[in-house]
């Protein structure tokens, strides 16, 4: 317990219950409960997320999350330099909350996903109050580049969509997308990509997430294993699960996806599903050794393999090779992408590539989940590619891009210690800095939040453990000044006293040591103090 100077106490929350639910639910639900029965009546001043977080035996950061997550729903106020209280009219903000008692408990995967997410399910209600919605701060990875897309070109285009001309648009539109928008992504892979594919094999979707969950409904059975990057987007682990396949983390090292790791892990995979050219968290491509590989043990088990294409045309130094789709005979890949980073994410469109053999079943099934996606923004879209308007912001992107990658480059030499190793940055607009395992990146991270600088942990994307320890920052959203002073940041916080001391001694230098062939994952870890130019 916790007492307060006026008397009040507050009861650690009970940990006896449901020991799936997130400690920051917990707090979060603790202190709902005691604003609404009157042990915390408005006007009192809480505890610090420090003091609470000794007392219960918390990390502090749960603790300031469900701060966070009370004073967005309006239970708190939090002042600068004096602490946080109660809220007038806390009380009746919002219907009581508790954690579902239900006869049957919800699946385990579905628990994992409202523990992951239930802090920020709070924050669409902060967005609804202005107008103008938050920027991002940097350097947050996910950061679109909003100012460089054509809004002008797109408000025509769309405002043509729903002209008189096409009105019958606005009924439901074909299950597999309009003809029109089919055959302008086709023509779109085969020259940005080299990947040549029939408008037949395009599925228009409205998501990743939307493909992912197609492909799993047609081609996975439950209980099926499934390759995944290790590290990569966490949130395809939790949808994995809640379609009951069975997940399996494949690292990467600097030739890409370890295929043979793969197979020590899970030989009998129903599926991989892997970035090959822009991958996200780390960046590496996987080499043309590798997907042969992969391709040689997809024939030979009968596993399907799912290629991401996530800003893949937006390629620095070489051209992108072209998509495994174009080098497979064995009718077993499909490719999967989404123009929302290189135009704008509230666009919500997708598309699936796969084989022939399979279109009719998937358009099937597409039908069955959703129906359709919107008419007009599909015809916009179509005339956007057909008219040249996409490869014109796709030139705009790749120079400002360089630019900026060139910058941060730059600023990472300029401003990190030695130790820090920047990541390959090839394509994309998002850079991994590795750090030695001794220097804990979510320590980092939360150290530079407060000094206004956002990253995400290299550690949160791992499925399992000890895969990579590191930042992943965003560089395309913010101009050259933003980057320096951002990079500065990090610097200051990487050199500061307590943490500088765990790195292990000697200097290196900051080439890219990822695109020295056999330099992995694990070869960085073990040596961050070694030259990237050095023999071993």
């Amino acid at each position: 317990m916790v007492k307060q100077a006026s008397g009040v106490v507050i009861a650690a929350p009970d940990g006896t219950g449901n020991r799936r639910v997130a400690r920051r639910v917990r707090v979060y639900c603790t202190l709902i409960d005691a604003i609404r029965n009157g042990s915390l009546p408005p006007g009192t001043r809480l505890p610090s997320a420090r003091q609470l977080a000794r007392e219960w035996g918390y990390a502090r950061g749960a603790v300031e999350e469900a701060f966070a997550q009370l004073q967005i729903e309006g239970f708190i106020e939090r002042r600068v330099g004096d602490g946080s209280y109660v809220a007038e009219g806390a009380a009746a903000v919002h219907a009581p909350v508790h954690l579902p008692a239900t006869p049957r408990p919800l699946s385990r995967s579905a628990q994992q996903v409202l523990d992951r997410f239930s802090v920020y399910l709070g924050k669409p209600r902060l967005l609804e109050l202005p107008h103008v919605m938050l920027a991002e701060q940097p350097l947050f990875p996910r950061a679109p580049l909003l100012r460089e897309f054509p809004l002008e070109v797109w408000r025509r285009l769309v405002s043509k969509a729903h002209g008189e001309p096409y009105r019958d648009h606005l009924t439901y539109g074909p299950a597999a997308g309009l003809p029109r928008l089919r055959e302008a992504i086709a023509r779109h892979l085969s020259l940005a990509r080299a990947t040549p594919v029939t408008p037949q094999q395009v599925i228009v979707m409205n998501s990743p997430m939307q493909c992912i969950e197609i492909i799993a409904r047609v081609l996975l059975e439950p209980g099926d294993k499934v390759w995944l990057e290790d590290p990569g987007h966490t949130a395809l682990v939790a949808l994995f699960k809640v379609l009951r396949a069975q997940v399996f983390g494949v690292p990467l090292d600097a030739q890409g996806l370890d295929v043979r790791a793969g197979q020590q892990r899970a030989d009998d995979a129903a599926l991989v599903y892997y970035h090959p050219i822009t991958q996200y968290p780390l960046g590496v491509r996987t080499t043309p050794a590798r997907r042969a590989e992969l391709m040689a043990w997809s024939e030979r088990s009968g596993a399907w393999i799912v290629e991401g294409n996530f800003n893949d045309e937006i390629s620095y130094d070489r051209q992108p090779p072209g998509a495994m789709w174009s080098l497979s005979d064995c009718d077993r890949v499909l490719l999967m992408g989404t123009l929302e980073g290189i135009m704008y994410p509230a666009l919500r469109l997708a598309y699936l590539v796969v084989p022939e053999r399979l279109a009719d079943v998937f358009v099937a099934m597409r039908g069955l989940l959703g129906d359709h996606s919107n008419t007009a923004l599909q015809l916009a879209l179509a005339w956007f590619i057909d008219d040249g308007h996409l490869a014109t912001h796709l030139r705009t992107l790749r120079q400002v891009g360089r630019e900026r990658r060139d910058a941060l480059r730059a600023s990472c030499s300029r401003h990190l210690p030695d130790w820090a190793r920047l990541g390959p940055i090839d394509t994309g607009f998002h850079a991994c800095i590795h750090l030695p395992p001794d220097v804990a990146d979510r320590e980092v991270v939360r150290a530079m939040r407060e000094a206004g600088v956002l990253a995400i942990s290299l550690s949160s994307g791992c499925i399992g453990p000890a895969h990579g320890n590191g930042l992943v920052i965003g560089f395309g959203a913010f101009d050259v000044l933003t980057i320096d002073r951002s990079v500065a940041v990090i610097g200051r916080v990487l050199c500061s006293p307590s943490l500088a001391a765990r790195a292990l001694p000697g200097g290196e230098g900051k080439a890219d040591a990822w695109e020295r062939p056999g330099a992995g994952l694990a070869e960085l870890r073990a040596a961050p103090h070694q030259r990237a130019g050095e023999n071993r």
